[in-house]
């Protein structure tokens, strides 16, 4: 990867200011992307003093230094941020949860009161979050708001969230016209954005009724362009953000699969950058980091529905298919199953009465168990490598902590939360499926760390391949056990850039970008049997308030 040359942007014999930002952008990245063997022996030791790198000359994420920076803007803002007044419940979540994926949330315990506190304020009576306090509810803030009393994941943060005035004011923003949802009710813009931030908060408090999703589906899926990604509105040009927003809202619609698949898989593969690894959020334009979840987490959404559309093709009796929840369900039965090994393990130790455990043969079977990423031994079809290396290199403030957009740029709590997703994407994501039994044990050691010479053997070869073969081709790879690929098959555990055991971050939902302990936490509190969740109740419950409401007034 150090041939820089052979990969840097062609003018063609045509140098515009887009090139010209283009080829910029290149050398400045290339400083930071050269390999740590370029350095005296006298830069490596300041290296390895300051942490960027451990004695094999890895890099590793500078985790302290980025929580440090994180947390000393938890409690009280400069006055400079005066301009974010509205963003504040942004602000919130951007914090918590790059926290959360650094392993570092506990540290914020303390301030977690005031921020349900402050939120609280920011909640309207009518329903909805607004970005600040004596605002109007908006679709954005609203989201993050509701995201971060997730994160917390108190009884007092659930608490504080009103679902049915929520409900109400989602009924209140959805436009007739279009399906789709206004980003607040005076005025405000019909968005892929805007609706997947209803759909999300819907679908996470259990109100996501037929009432509320009916057109909404349809107008998502008219937003896919003649490129193959998806934009903000019917007719828009394809942008990373609105892409994400709207890939994600139809998985939680479950009509994902019904969008021009192979042109959106190609869109998406084309915003990856060829030198500096990273993603660009349209095209023409430059390497950001926030697009690595935005274009990260969208390809492997797409992923994980290519691979379930291809299981229903090949076995359609196998009751297999993609939803919302699919990362966190697979990484559940990761955690049970990696657990049962480590059992077995020491139930054969205490069987042959040595008592003693290695301690690598533990740490191998756990479940954060990484190996040393490659150009093709992650299951996404983008080069989790090189958007690995580009995080790592070139997003990083290694003097005073903070991720950045690209070398040049400043950091802020934004690039930190985005960057730091992409980066547990990169190393997280699970696409394939399995049921009880698939995995076998004799397979769970593998490391895969030698790079693959093709494609053979990824869970999307197998989609590629059996879509070009003829009828009674299929018929034939139908009866091999081949044709369905199954967790075990492909995915080896997290797999890691630089110092694998010091990088690895917490995983996150590729279509809520929340923990997914936090997830299953929010999940299993709001779909109780005992919460209201249809159309009538919730109607019945907001007036109820309302009327109750009125009484505490005129008394």
């Amino acid at each position: 990867m150090e041939n820089f040359e052979r990969v840097r942007f062609d003018e063609e014999n045509l140098s515009t200011t887009t090139s010209k930002e283009q080829l910029f952008c290149e050398r400045e990245c290339c400083s930071f992307l050269k390999s740590f063997t370029c350095y005296d022996e006298i830069t490596i030791g300041a290296f390895r003093r300051g942490g960027l790198i451990n004695q094999d000359k890895e890099i590793r994420l500078l985790k302290s230094k980025h929580a440090g920076y994180l947390l000393s803007y938890l409690e009280q803002l400069p006055g400079g941020f005066v301009s974010l007044d509205a963003s504040r419940s942004w602000i919130v979540y951007w914090i918590l949860h790059a926290l959360y994926l650094l392993g570092e949330l506990d540290s914020a315990s303390d301030h977690f009161p005031a921020i349900i506190e402050t939120l609280q304020r920011f909640q309207n009576k009518t329903g909805g979050f607004a970005g600040g306090p004596s605002q109007i509810s908006q679709g954005a803030p609203n989201y993050a708001a509701v995201l971060s009393l997730l994160t917390i994941g108190t009884p007092e943060a659930y608490a504080i969230i009103d679902r049915p005035a929520m409900y109400n004011y989602f009924m209140s923003i959805k436009d007739p016209r279009t399906g789709g949802f206004r980003i607040h009710i005076v005025d405000g813009e019909v968005d892929s954005r805007g609706t997947y931030t209803i759909l999300a908060i819907a679908r996470l408090l259990n109100i996501l009724t037929p009432e509320l999703a009916d057109g909404v589906g349809d107008f998502l899926l008219a937003c896919q362009t003649y490129e193959g990604g998806f934009g903000g509105e019917p007719g828009n040009e394809a942008h990373g953000g609105y892409n994400f927003c709207a890939v994600a809202g139809l998985v939680i619609l479950k009509r994902l699969h019904e969008a021009n698949l192979p042109l959106l898989e190609s869109w998406l593969l084309r915003r990856q950058t060829n030198l500096e690894g990273g993603f660009q959020g349209r095209t023409n334009k430059l390497v950001d980091s926030c697009y690595s979840f935005w274009q990260g987490a969208g390809l492997a959404i797409v992923n994980l529905v290519q691979h379930s559309v291809h299981v229903q093709q090949v076995r359609p009796e196998v009751s297999y298919d993609y939803d919302d929840l699919f990362d966190l369900r697979a990484y559940e039965a990761l955690l049970k199953h990696r657990q049962q090994e480590i059992d077995k393990v020491l139930q054969a130790s205490e069987a042959n009465g040595q008592g003693i455990v290695d301690v690598d043969d533990i740490l191998l079977l756990g479940v954060d168990a990484s190996h040393r990423v490659t150009a093709h031994n992650g299951v996404l079809s983008c080069n989790q490598e090189a958007l690995q290396r580009y995080i790592t290199h070139c997003a990083q403030n290694i003097e005073h902590g903070g991720m950045r957009d690209k070398p040049g740029k400043a950091r802020d709590f934004y690039h930190s939360c985005y960057a730091l997703s992409g980066l547990s994407v990169a190393q997280r994501s699970i696409i394939c499926g399995f049921e009880e039994g698939d995995m076998s044990s004799s397979d769970v050691n593998r490391t895969d760390d030698a790079e693959r010479s093709d494609w053979r053997g990824h869970p999307l070869w197998y989609v590629r391949h059996f879509q070009s073969l003829s009828p009674v081709e299929k018929d034939v790879a139908v009866d091999d056990e081949e044709a369905l690929p199954t967790l075990d098959d492909h995915f080896v555990g997290p797999v890691v850039y630089g110092d694998r055991e010091h990088n690895l971050l917490e995983p996150t939902s590729i279509i809520f970008n929340i923990g997914l302990t936090n997830l299953r936490n929010a999940w299993s509190h709001f779909h109780a049997p005992t919460m209201v969740s249809d159309h009538a109740g919730l109607v019945a419950a907001y007036r109820q308030q309302l009327q109750q409401l009125e009484q505490q007034q005129q008394s």
